[in-house]
């Protein structure tokens, strides 16, 4: 028997995934632009494959509850919620990374100069792209709901800006090499179809569907089989295996695994934990994953084995040391805690 409360749980699970794969392939870039690694047709691959993927998810995650927020605060307190939880934690922590590669940019594979610390924020680089980009997103993705779109206009907006991502995309790829506000351009519309379907997936209706595991292995090896033949040829099309990916994967093995009847085990309280502080994983994981690279070379440590899970353990690890502090901040200053510290002690199901 099945415990549909426990399907509360599923986006934190899917944060928990999808922030392990951010935080792997950043290591893994990380090594790379160390010339500790070379990227050979599969380091490529692997890369190739985290990229179609992770960052969709969030950004189809972002969507899954994202009318009933507007519903709840209404259009302007939904964008003024959003600039506390992204835009300030994009600034604070956008001036503490580039503030340590700046005092030990002896030790950083990125050189900033005291002009990049000063303008840290902006625009938002390095990893804090997406949180600049999510809120644009929900800007936009907002009117929907602020205006009552039926959920056929909400289908029929996805189409549309999937629609012109497919078209664009020569043009987008380009574009993102242009300069950095360009970049955001690109992201913002190489993302925003997958906010758009994590609202319409979000319609309770629609959320009653339910698969199996197998969905998820048979679903996923065809989306990045099909994707690994277009690459090179229809580039275009990749955003449809993107979102075959996220559907697959979330439907059919996320949901799949919180909705067991078993009292929640270690595995699923770590899970729950991890996903409900992605956000404080994906602020400081570069920190961490730097550091952790920086000591094993002084140490004389260059396996990339070892490189790289040592990096993925401390990018993963390390931030959650920060869960206590922010949660005492939390007692005392609740809005400095969403700002410069977002930790969660978890949640639980129904």
């Amino acid at each position: 028997m099945r415990n549909p409360d426990r399907l509360s749980l599923a986006p934190d699970y899917a944060k928990a995934l999808g922030i392990l794969l951010v935080v792997a392939s950043h290591i893994m870039r990380g090594l790379e632009r160390s010339d500790l690694l070379v990227f050979d047709p599969t380091w490529q691959a692997v890369d190739w494959a985290l990229y179609l993927y992770h960052m969709p998810l969030f950004f189809y995650l972002a969507g899954l509850f994202f009318a009933a927020t507007v519903a709840r605060h209404g259009y302007l307190g939904m964008l003024k919620r959003n600039a506390i939880v992204l835009l300030g934690p994009l600034v604070v922590w956008s001036y503490i990374q580039v503030g340590m590669q700046y005092v030990f940019s002896g030790s950083s594979n990125l050189k900033v100069s005291l002009t990049d610390l000063l303008t840290a924020p902006f625009p938002p680089a390095q990893q804090f792209w997406f949180l600049g980009v999510l809120f644009a997103a929900t800007a936009v993705a907002g009117l929907l709901p602020a205006f009552r779109a039926s959920r056929g206009v909400q289908m029929l907006a996805f189409a549309a800006v999937l629609a012109a991502r497919i078209a664009l995309d020569d043009w987008l790829r380009a574009a993102m090499e242009a300069g950095p506000y360009w970049f955001l351009l690109g992201q913002f519309v190489w993302h925003l179809p997958f906010l758009l379907l994590g609202m319409i997936a979000g319609n309770p209706v629609l959320d009653r569907g339910r698969g199996h595991p197998l969905v998820f292995v048979v679903l996923c090896s065809v989306a990045l089989g099909l994707g690994s033949l277009l690459v090179g040829g229809r580039d275009d099309l990749l955003p449809l295996i993107s979102i075959a990916l996220v559907l697959a994967s979330y439907k059919g093995f996320v949901e799949f695994a919180a909705r067991q009847s078993e009292p929640p085990g270690l595995l699923s309280k770590v899970l729950a934990f991890v996903g409900a502080n992605s956000m404080i994983i994906y602020l400081t994981h570069v920190i961490f994953g730097a550091g952790m690279r920086t000591i094993l070379v002084k140490l004389g440590i260059f396996d990339v084995g070892t490189q790289f899970v040592l990096g993925v353990a401390a990018g993963m690890i390390c931030p959650l040391l920060l869960v206590p502090i922010g949660l005492a901040v939390e007692r005392h200053a609740a809005l400095l805690a969403r700002i410069a510290l977002p930790v969660r002690p978890g949640r639980r199901a129904a």
